[in-house]
């Protein structure tokens, strides 16, 4: 009954994490647990009501689609006058006088414009070449492209990778928009453009790799990913990998704040095994954070690395199975519930500049309090191994150590959802386009979604990666590049 009645919800339930908006404070939380464990709620506080007046506001900017122009875009201006005929005036006979005008803005669209980059270079040749003086035709070099005698310029190639990556849309339905303006690139034309580009990217995505892998606290995830297969047996199951960098950067002044700054890469595998985290993994050193799948699991055993526990794993858990009607689960929801308000907490408490050893002394103190009272009840609760509350206890008394572990720096979250976050729009793709056209597509896909962080970003380094010495090849990394864009 509770699979069915979990299938049921999955399906047409809400899908929404979010806690209990009565139990907004992280009193009322503590209360609720009290009630919940048969203890006395916390006596209520004394209050007072406050009653006051104030303005009723009469406009509202967002109505009728008023919304704020931004100041960068290009103004192009049209007027609008009226007859000659009516700038008479009909009783003296006069001539009106201008006294200003009227300025009206609204936003504009065009479609995307698609034009021909013509190159004309003078060719020289030596006055005298008649003579037997021979220093054959000169003439200027073309402009660097990532893809040898190839017909399409990188702000094309680019547009078209940032429409299948970051847009999710499909090359097929792309040949469509091109076809609408009169243009035919065939389907396999990008899929060579963006193999091709992928190729050029490759040093740079294992300098990449490489940067991340150096930091010393990083978050993982995966998400299925089929391809096709050489031998015409129709789909396989691969799988995409995402490893995060959080590296905390010193400001270049001494006054400025330190920055946190996020990097990340993706991996293709052509199956789900263990053994490509710990290919990654095997010469890291630091901090580990990720969900149970037994290949991180085994990773985060390796000797130099720590692992780091997801309480949103934990808490997606008990509430399966509060969801499918089994009430003892709401205790560990409600625990669960009050780390994520004393994080909001110190959240709001570094806003207001609270030191750092104060913040990391409070969460300490408040978290370990709902640790204790956790796992007690993790511990002291009968339940079937195989039904949903027996799997979240399952879940959380195997990784107590490791969902612990988040307290002991303020660089540390409680939850793996930044690994997440970057890989979700991963799902949008696959129901677009539904497979990688093979192993090598979704090699292809791996390195191109790690460098589509901007259509800026990705033009720029395609233009300049193949002039670019090994040497100087960390400017393209996408940290250091926009700090050279703001010193430019």
């Amino acid at each position: 009954m509770q699979m069915i009645e979990m299938m049921k919800r999955k399906m047409f339930g809400r899908s929404s994490e979010q806690a209990d908006p009565d139990q907004g404070t992280f009193e009322g939380l503590l209360s609720d647990w009290d009630k919940l464990n048969g203890e006395s709620a916390v006596p209520p506080t004394e209050t007072e009501k406050i009653e006051y007046e104030r303005r009723r506001k009469t406009q509202n900017n967002n109505l009728n689609g008023r919304v704020k122009i931004p100041e960068h875009l290009e103004r192009v201006d049209k007027f609008i006058d009226i007859p000659d005929s009516e700038k008479i005036c009909p009783v003296t006979g006069e001539a009106l006088v201008c006294i200003g005008e009227d300025i009206t803005e609204q936003l504009a669209c065009e479609p995307g414009r698609l034009y021909v980059i013509r190159y004309r270079r003078p060719k020289y040749v030596s006055p005298d070449r008649r003579k037997g003086n021979i220093v054959g035709v000169l003439t200027a070099l073309l402009p660097e492209s990532p893809i040898e005698r190839c017909k399409a310029d990188v702000s094309l190639i680019t547009q078209i990778i940032i429409n299948k990556y970051c847009d999710h849309i499909p090359l097929t339905r792309q040949e469509g928009i091109f076809a609408r303006e009169q243009i035919g690139i065939p389907v396999s034309t990008m899929a060579d453009w963006c193999r091709e580009s992928a190729n050029v990217l490759k040093p740079l995505h294992q300098l990449l790799k490489d940067t991340v892998l150096s930091c010393d606290y990083i978050n993982a995830d995966d998400t299925r990913e089929l391809f096709l297969q050489k031998n015409g047996e129709g789909a396989k199951k691969g799988r995409m990998w995402i490893y995060v960098a959080n590296m905390m950067k010193l400001p270049d002044n001494k006054d400025g704040p330190i920055e946190n700054i996020k990097l990340m890469f993706f991996d293709f595998s052509q199956d789900w095994n263990e053994e490509h985290p710990l290919k990654i993994l095997k010469n890291y050193k630091g901090f580990f954070q990720s969900d149970a799948y037994p290949g991180f699991k085994n990773a985060a055993k390796l000797k130099d690395i720590t692992a780091i526990g997801c309480w949103c794993h934990s808490r997606r858990k008990f509430l399966d199975a509060l969801k499918a009607g089994v009430k003892d689960a709401k205790i560990f929801v409600t625990l669960i519930n009050i780390l994520y308000r004393i994080e909001h907490h110190i959240g709001e408490l570094k806003k207001k500049n609270v030191q750092d050893d104060v913040l990391l002394a409070l969460r300490k103190k408040r978290a370990l309090r709902v640790f204790k009272k956790f796992f007690k009840k993790v511990n002291s609760t009968p339940a079937l191994p195989k039904s949903l509350l027996g799997k979240a206890l399952t879940y959380a008394r195997n990784q107590e150590e490791s969902l612990k572990r988040y307290v002991e720096n303020l660089r540390f979250k409680p939850d793996n959802n930044v690994a997440e976050n970057f890989i979700r729009p991963l799902c949008v793709g696959r129901n677009n386009y539904l497979f990688m056209g093979s192993e090598g597509g979704g090699r292809t896909a791996a390195i191109l979604y790690s460098f589509i962080g901007s259509y800026e970003y990705l033009k720029d380094v395609l233009s300049r990666i193949n002039s670019l010495p090994h040497s100087r090849l960390h400017e393209l990394l996408p940290h250091n590049w926009q700090k050279l864009r703001q010193q430019k």
